[in-house]
């Protein structure tokens, strides 16, 4: 798993006007891949948040997501448990 994470980092942070059409494809995959992931996190730190009593407008106001933004990332994973 670390020589695959280097192996990202590398790919994700290579000058742009280096990288060949294969490297920009599979950069573009591998950052479309880590947004999912990252927003599927953050969904289920917002539900976690929200089920500890913390209101949407708390939450907005304590991460800078916007309250309806935050709701919609969280929403699937709200009651889970």
């Amino acid at each position: 798993m670390p020589d695959e994470l280097d192996a990202l980092a590398r790919l994700l942070t290579a000058p742009v006007g280096d990288m060949s059409d294969d490297d920009l494809r599979s950069a573009v995959q591998q950052s479309e891949r880590i947004r999912d992931a990252s927003r599927r996190r953050t969904g289920r730190l917002l539900a976690e948040m929200h089920s500890r009593g913390m209101s949407w407008p708390a939450i907005a106001r304590t991460t800078g997501i916007r309250q309806t933004t935050a709701y919609d990332w969280a929403r699937i994973y709200l009651n889970e448990d």
